[in-house]
Parts: C-alpha cells; structure tokens; sequence
C-alpha cells in the first residue's frame, strides 16, 4: 500500500523500537517532537517548557506533510496540526501516561492539559485494551475513535521451549529499567521486591533477579526497606538467553505498564508468568494461566508465586510450552506490524484519506 505523507514524532532519544517499527511500515518521516525548541530530555521550568511546545507548534513544516503520527501522546501536535496544518492527527498511546491520569498520579495542569490535548487528536492507537478501558473512562464523550494495538516479539526470542528441569529453579525474574523515583513507582519494582521477600518466607531458596539499569541508591533503598528480600541486580545484560535458562518464573508488577515485551519474550522462552491486572501484556498471560493475572497488592502477588512453585513438574511443564506456543502463534512482531497497518489504513478512510 502506497501511504500518504506522514511525520512520526517521537522523543528523545528515540522512540521505543516497537512503535519505531509501526512507524516505519508507514514508511513515516522520523522527526523529534522538540527539533525547534528541545525540551523532552531536560528539566526546564514549566512556563519555559510551555513556551516551547509554541514554539514546535509554530515552527513544524505542515506542507511537507499529510498525516502526523505521535508517540506520546504530546500536547502540541494536535492542536497545531488542527489550526495550522490542517492535518489529521494521531496518537500512537503505548506509555505510563493512561494509568497515571486514571490513577491520579498525574494532578492539577498536566492532568488537565493531557486529557484536553488527547480528546483532540483525530484518532488514537492504543496499545493494549487496560489502557483503552482507562482512557474511555477518562474521557467519557470526548474519547475520539480508537484503534487497540498490541505489541510482539522479534523472532530472536522465538526459541524452543526449555527442558522442563530448568522450572523447578527458584528463581524469579524482571526485566526493567529505572534509574529510580517514577519508573521505580510505573514498573512497580518496590511491590516486586516486597513481593519476593513474602514469597521467599514460603518457598526454599527463592532467589529474586532484576535485570536493568538502577542508582546504586535506588537499590539501596529497596534493600533496606525489605531487608529479607534475596533480590540480585544484575544491571543491564545483553545475553537474555543465558538468563532465561536459569530462571523459572517471570514477574511483573508495573502500574499502568502499557504493554511489557519482556513479558512476552520471556513466554516465548517458555517461562510462565505472573503480572498485575494493570499491566497490557495480562491478555496474553490470562490466556495461559489465569491466576497468574493478579491485584496490585505484594500479598496477592505472594500467594500466586507461592502457587506456582507448588504445581508439579507436570504442571510447570503444560504451562511453559503453552506460554511459548501462544507467543510463537498469536504475538509475533510481523503480525503485531501487519495488524496495525489495517488499523491505520482503516483510520485513514475514516478521515477522507483514502
């Protein structure tokens, strides 16, 4: 399909390569959303900031384009591409930003400038059903249409299903990247450790690792706030294959993650796993295991890693190949690729593009 013009505005340093990837099967125009005025990676003074975002406003060619597409959302584009380019314009939703205008999280201006700025652009893309449920409510009447997306594995992690021998290991795994303060709060690493450390009083020798980049003192923190938790950071890795061999179960308790492909890779690497209810990637778990769906509460957490290691081996066993099965069938990345290029050629006929 021949596509129409389009601008992909993303952040700094680059988009997630998931929506990276969206981006590109629309053969889209990378372009930063701050090129006139940057402002995404620093801490400016909010009137500062806001002056900006006039400036990308005023600034941004529209006659070069017909079409922008947002990673964000952000506040500018729509209502530039509305009063200055007169283009439709779309949000690519796959981000903290739902869970914390939902939960409250997000206060005063910024909440009520971002539920202004999204109820504005012509249509959205939303990444996972817990976020769409969530901006509905929001947004009641003014929610504009939407199309549900979901993420997917690059075939790197399709592998074979592990030996059965390796599920009966302790060990709980997480894959997520800090440095600290709202990350540590959006991947709900204190509730994982705490989780562990409840676990640990009920199963022999369970071993809590975390995979990513984390302060020092973020660490510390989380160590000493829960003294008896037997968590190993092991910072950022790149081969997750000898990772994945050694660990049993993955756990993810994020708040509002809008997705999670660790979750996925992990499934595709035949390890179950267990995630909160507010995470985008429980559609694909409660597929498999619906108890492994669970509140954002570490006791409830607890009592299903609990649960788990008290399966049999046989048990274990169904669940690990039905986890790497589904991924393989149903969450590929060339089919997440091809699902969301229905979707946007779709909204295009919507607007009177095509």
């Amino acid at each position: 399909m021949k596509w129409p013009k389009i601008a992909f505005l993303h952040g700094r340093p680059g988009p997630h390569w998931a929506h990276g990837a969206f981006a590109r099967a629309l053969d889209a125009e990378f372009t930063y959303i701050d090129t006139y005025a940057r402002w995404h990676d620093r801490a400016d003074w909010a009137p500062i900031r806001y002056a900006k975002w006039l400036v990308n406003a005023l600034a941004f060619p529209y006659r070069k384009y017909e079409v922008l597409f947002v990673e964000g959302p952000h506040v500018w584009p729509p209502f530039g591409a509305k009063f200055l380019g007169h283009h439709p314009c779309y949000a690519l939703i796959g981000n903290e930003t739902a869970y914390f205008l939902w939960s409250g999280y997000l206060k005063g201006l910024s909440r009520w400038g971002l539920l202004e700025s999204i109820a504005r652009y012509t249509g959205l893309f939303i990444i996972g059903h817990v976020q769409a449920r969530m901006l509905k409510s929001l947004l009641a009447q003014k929610m504009p249409p939407y199309w549900i997306l979901y993420n997917g594995v690059s075939d790197k992690y399709l592998a074979e299903n592990r030996s059965s021998l390796f599920l009966d290991r302790p060990v709980v795994l997480l894959i997520a990247h800090g440095p600290g303060g709202w990350r540590t709060y959006y991947k709900g690493l204190d509730l994982w450790v705490e989780t562990i450390q409840r676990a640990a009083r009920q199963v022999k020798g369970l071993e809590g690792w975390v995979v990513g980049r984390w302060e020092e003192a973020e660490k510390v923190r989380l160590l000493e706030a829960f003294p008896e938790a037997p968590v190993r950071f092991l910072g950022a890795m790149e081969d997750m294959a000898s990772v994945f061999s050694q660990v049993s179960l993955y756990l993810h308790l994020g708040r509002g993650e809008a997705w999670g492909i660790a979750i996925l890779e992990a499934m595709a690497a035949g390890i179950p796993s267990i995630v909160s209810e507010w995470t985008g990637a429980r559609e694909a778990v409660e597929q498999v295991w619906p108890e492994g769906v669970v509140p954002l509460s570490a006791e409830k957490a607890a009592e299903a890693v609990v649960r788990y290691f008290n399966l049999s081996e046989a048990e274990k066993k169904i669940l690990s190949e039905n986890s790497a099965t589904l991924i393989r069938e149903k969450y590929r990345l060339s089919q997440a690729i091809t699902h969301f290029q229905a979707s946007f050629a779709e909204a295009l006929r919507v607007a009177g593009l095509r």
